[in-house]
């Protein structure tokens, strides 16, 4: 596969360990970068029923929520100006699926929004994947 095939392979975002409204500020933001043929509503529910592709696991006061959405990393924006990301209430987990040239592009775009640490990666044959912990700055 050549560079461009790989930039514009899917990248998939897993946010947990977050609220419905922090996973809606971190795809609103990448939605308007990283625009989509049929954009999903952004996160509205625990159920994930109306949201973006959210699944819960758990019972009780336990649940886990899982919010995923895939971008094409193509068409990707410039970098977010400083002040324009929304505010997260507390750190997020973001797990970054996909082709080695769309996960760093895609790594270095929410760098530009929010503080992110590395938190583990396990790297494939075409694909790699990338464990953060988004913050605000």
């Amino acid at each position: 596969m050549s560079d461009t095939e790989l930039s514009s392979a899917p990248v998939t975002v897993e946010l947990s360990d977050c609220s419905a409204e922090d996973a809606a500020a971190v795809f609103d933001l990448l939605r308007t970068a990283f625009p989509q043929g049929a954009p999903a509503d952004a996160p509205a529910g625990a159920s994930g029923a109306d949201g973006a592709s959210g699944s819960t696991a758990g019972d009780g006061g336990g649940k886990a929520t899982v919010w995923t959405e895939t971008f094409d990393i193509a068409a990707a924006g410039e970098d977010v100006p400083p002040g324009s990301a929304g505010t997260l209430s507390r750190p997020v987990s973001a797990d970054v699926q996909g082709g080695y040239v769309g996960v760093d592009r895609m790594r270095a775009f929410l760098a530009s929004a929010f503080s992110v640490s590395d938190e583990g990666s396990a790297f494939g044959d075409q694909e790699k994947d990338v464990h953060l912990c988004l913050s605000n700055r």
